[in-house]
């Protein structure tokens, strides 16, 4: 998927693009969702650009992720998808050659929907490729603690149900959801770090005027704002999970101290039910009249006794 857009009066316009043609001079941000082989072809043939493939945008080494070459200058920078309680850190690229912007990536971004949106309407500062470039940033960081704040809140129901139902049985339920909550907070600081560190490489860039600088400051510093609040999270979580896991093993404890008191409270009755159970032709107990009810009361007797015992010591 190309799109294709336009500065007119401070909005972005949207161009059709159906065929190399249409990427006219005047297009200042060529935005490709996973393009196929014509779409880049109409790219290279319009203005002489080469993208890189898919898989390049997951390239790990910083080198790989900022650097500049004879077709312009190319960032790359984590994007967070986020629905349900699933989510996938999303590589966006960017890159700068001359006065156009051209970013690519894999799937649609909540972040660059929005950024559109705003920018169709005239509710984002758009002036150039670089300050839609620093719009996106900005919009990414909004979602991204849009994000924090929603575990935030999952937590806090999270931490309720695990501190006011210690003996249920859906703490292995718990631990799912804490696993969950746990996984979309790390996305989300590696996505915070990725970029942080593209914007101080960006910075120290000085491709930016005096204005987006500063703007670009104000996000490193929000950025920077999020990632001590995932620290917390990531504590929180942590407690949370000791808790669960702490719970987990009490309820497993008190099961188990259940069958050993019960195999100790029925060792006595079987130790006295085994001895009338032994063929010696000379039991005085087999020939008294009660012998038999005397046999089931010291049953009973070597029963109570123990379990007595563990009532009064408290270990029932």
């Amino acid at each position: 998927m190309l799109m294709a857009f336009t500065l007119n009066k401070g909005l972005l316009e949207p161009v059709a693009i159906n065929a190399a043609e249409d990427l006219i001079s005047e297009i200042l941000w060529v935005d490709m969702i996973n393009p196929s082989d014509e779409e880049r072809e109409w790219v290279r043939e319009a203005y002489g650009q080469e993208l890189p493939s898919i898989d390049d945008l997951y390239e790990i080494e910083a080198t790989s992720r900022f650097y500049e070459n004879d077709f312009g200058l190319h960032i790359s920078s984590y994007f967070l998808n986020y629905a349900d309680q699933s989510s996938n850190n999303i590589s966006a690229a960017f890159v700068f050659n001359g006065d156009r912007l051209f970013t690519l990536r894999e799937e649609e971004l909540a972040a660059f929907r929005l950024f559109r949106l705003r920018a169709r309407k005239g509710l984002v500062n758009v002036s150039n490729p670089k300050s839609i470039l620093i719009g996106l940033f900005e919009t990414k960081v909004e979602n991204l603690a849009d994000m924090i704040e929603r575990v935030a809140e999952d937590l806090e129901k999270t931490s309720t149900q695990v501190l006011s139902n210690s003996e249920a049985d859906d703490m292995e339920t718990l631990l799912t959801v804490i696993a969950q909550q746990e996984d979309i907070i790390g996305k989300v600081r590696i996505s915070m770090v990725d970029l942080q560190r593209m914007l101080y490489l960006l910075l120290r860039s000085g491709m930016l005027n005096a204005e987006l600088s500063e703007r670009l400051r104000d996000i490193i510093r929000d950025s920077e704002s999020l990632i001590a609040h995932t620290a917390f999270l990531f504590d929180k979580i942590k407690f949370l999970l000791d808790t669960t896991l702490g719970f987990i093993n009490v309820n497993q404890s008190k099961i188990i101290k259940i069958f050993s008191v019960a195999a100790v409270i029925f060792l006595p009755p079987t130790m006295v039910a085994s001895i009338y159970g032994m063929n010696f032709e000379f039991m005085p107990e087999l020939t008294w009249q009660y012998g038999y009810a005397f046999g089931l009361g010291m049953m009973v007797l070597s029963a109570l006794t123990p379990f007595l015992y563990f009532k009064h010591r408290k270990w029932l």
